[in-house]
């Protein structure tokens, strides 16, 4: 239907002159309307049945300002010129788009470049809030899916296509009927939706879904290898409450896909709500959380996030284990977050030349003094039990050599003939005396000779370690390369432009691949569940697939793999490489970003160079008569440990 075949319609208010088509789905256009620059009309394909038109009067009775204000919310009904219902006005949604488009990390870069972690937490705490002025309006959405819910550049929020929800009113309610697996609740799962009288439950569980797939890179919370026998997809994941990431994962046999955001790196109340929305339990009615817990919790979240001290653009939860986020963009390869550097951050104009006096002013601590030499302590008197336990050792040591040979020789003198036995007497009387009567004062002065030893030898080491200049030494050093780096960043970043230039038909390639997205495409065998597979393992677009890439994926096996592959080469085969085109203004646009950055760090680093080595060496010269003190007892104490050993005849 165009706006030249249906010029107007009628409203309550008149004639109502439509204007140029602006979009078309599956059940109606939408066309904008002349005069109106903030409305726009849904224009419905077929002929409107008497229940869609009841269903439309009703939607129409229950209109808000809080439903106005979080929804597209339908306006007024339009009718034909014979007065049958054929569409409505509504809103016109500007400046939002998909919230797809924000939460799959590829096309968030582009879509909404401004986005950090603190960005997604607040929209999806909006996102809660719009679930929650529909319930409190006594509504269902029913068929929840990424593709009801636009968002802003300010993270603003509208709920779409609302004359599909399940509108109750006036002791009536006409139902949604249609809805898609992947964020459908177990109960439900396999189920017909035509007739279904949905509740706020079921909602609660999509919801979580949209919100988990924000927080966690657009990765589906029961998208992950099944440890058990045969194929998972997720809608039977789902209906098996076999949640990848959820404390009790490994029961439910499901491991979450490598490299990728954990519960743990969240804070506490939101992980439990998680847990609670996915549970088995969780399909009593009011069992899940409701949209309005998650938008208050959400929003708690954000006001406790940290910013990563090595990325500006990290954000994260002070209840993880510090910044996630780094870890898992070097494991991916990814840029999860643009990098935006400010104007002027650093604290005002950076010379070089003055930032270099500062820190070669600083002196150096220098090496550490000399400890005492032994000799510098004089002679070492062994202590009194020392000397004691010495002479009883020396005595012991007499006794063992005085006792045998007088018994051979007074036996010898006394029986000749018996000389055997007068030697074995010897020798056993030796053993005797060696077992039996054997001093243990000498024995123990030998620990406290071992213990004085390893506090000598640690207190040495720790002297040479850290009395020293080597620390001063090492972080000079590291301000010298830094120091190179800054003043080589415009050579890095020619040599980096003219790789781009030589890259320029790959980089085009590229671009146009990635532009192809898998979840608009129609490919056979594959539906939204294993599209969400896909993007559960970083497979969004035509660039993504890869033999290498698919074969991580549960679920597919040679067959997929060559669809897959297939519709990449068709997709390819369009591309059309413009040499006029030159180096993408949005590939010069991340190298600046990225040399900016890498500026700003260095500059931050040499800045800070002074004050650190003035820290450093009064660290060192604070430390070092301390550890020279220690040092010295610990070898004057393993001097006194050695005269006494000597001196017990250890």
């Amino acid at each position: 239907m165009t706006a030249k075949a249906l010029p107007f319609v009628k409203s309550e208010r008149g004639v109502v002159r439509l204007t140029e088509p602006i979009a078309r789905g599956g059940e109606g256009t939408i066309y904008g309307v002349d005069g109106q620059p903030l409305l726009v009309a849904k224009i419905y394909h077929k002929a409107v049945s008497s229940e869609k038109a009841q269903k439309l009067e009703l939607v129409m009775a229950t209109r808000s300002e809080q439903l106005a204000a979080m929804t597209a919310w339908p306006a007024e009904i339009l009718r034909t010129s014979s007065g049958a219902v054929c569409g409505f006005l509504m809103p016109r949604v500007k400046g939002h788009k998909d919230i797809h488009l924000l939460y799959s990390p590829k096309s968030r870069r582009s879509e909404f470049p401004n986005a950090d972690w603190r960005f997604l937490v607040r929209v999806a705490s909006n996102v809660a809030r719009a679930f929650s002025a529909v319930h409190q309006a006594g509504h269902v959405i029913g068929d929840v899916n990424h593709g009801s819910v636009v968002v802003s550049q300010q993270a603003t929020v509208k709920l779409i296509d609302c004359d599909s929800f399940q509108i109750s009113a006036a002791g009536k309610c006409f139902p949604c009927e249609v809805g898609i697996p992947t964020f459908t609740p177990p109960e439900l799962q396999g189920q017909p939706f035509r007739g279904m009288v949905r509740t706020a439950n079921h909602d609660n569980f999509g919801l979580s879904v949209l919100i988990f797939m924000l927080l966690f890179m657009n990765r589906h919370p029961f998208a992950g290898r099944f440890r058990g026998a045969g194929d998972m997809p997720i809608d039977k994941a789902i209906k098996e409450f076999r949640f990848a990431y959820g404390i009790s994962h490994a029961l439910a046999q499901m491991d979450p896909p490598p490299n990728v955001l954990q519960l743990r790196n969240i804070s506490q109340p939101v992980a439990s709500l998680f847990e609670r929305a996915f549970a088995r339990g969780s399909t009593s009615p009011g069992a899940r959380p409701s949209a309005i817990q998650w938008a208050t919790t959400l929003a708690d979240l954000e006001k406790q996030l940290k910013q990563c001290k090595l990325n500006a653009s990290h954000y994260y939860s002070d209840a993880g284990d510090g910044c996630p986020w780094c870890g898992l963009e070097a494991a991916n390869g990814v840029v999860l977050f643009n990098v935006f550097v400010k104007a002027g951050s650093g604290g005002g104009t950076f010379n070089i030349d003055v930032i270099w006096q500062q820190i070669s002013s600083i002196p150096s601590p220098g090496p550490a003094p000399a400890l005492k030499s032994p000799s510098e302590f004089g002679a070492i008197k062994p202590a009194a039990g020392a000397v004691e336990a010495g002479h009883a050792q020396q005595y012991f040591q007499i006794a063992q050599v005085v006792f045998p040979l007088a018994t051979l020789i007074f036996g010898i003198g006394f029986e000749p003939s018996l000389t055997f036995l007068w030697v074995v007497a010897g020798i056993l009387t030796f053993a005797g005396i060696r077992s039996g009567f054997k001093p243990t004062a000498s024995e123990a002065f030998r620990p406290v000779l071992k213990m004085a030893d390893a506090n000598w030898h640690t207190a040495k080491s720790r002297y040479d370690r850290e009395a020293g200049d080597q620390r001063f030494r090492q972080k000079l050093s590291s301000l010298e390369e830094q120091r190179t780096k800054w003043r080589n960043l415009p050579t890095v970043r020619q040599n980096r432009y003219q790789q781009l230039v030589r890259d320029v038909e790959k980089s085009q390639r590229q671009r146009y691949l990635e532009g192809i997205y898998i979840e608009n495409a129609k490919i056979q065998g594959i539906g939204p569940g294993r599209k969400a597979m896909l993007e559960s393992y970083n497979i969004e677009t035509a660039w993504d697939v890869r033999s290498a890439n698919i074969v991580q994926v549960p679920g597919f096996g040679p067959a997929l793999t060559s669809q897959l592959m297939a519709w990449r080469q068709s997709v390819e085969a369009h591309f059309l490489f413009d040499p006029r085109k030159g180096v993408d203004a949005r590939d010069i646009a991340a190298l600046d970003r990225d040399i900016a950055n890498e500026k700003r760090t260095l500059e931050q680093a040499l800045r800070a160079g002074s004050q650190e080595l003035t820290q450093i060496r009064h660290q060192t010269m604070v430390q070092r008569s301390a550890l020279k003190l220690q040092a010295e007892q610990a070898l004057q104490s393993h001097l006194q440990a050695q005269a006494d050993g000597k001196a017990a005849r250890l």
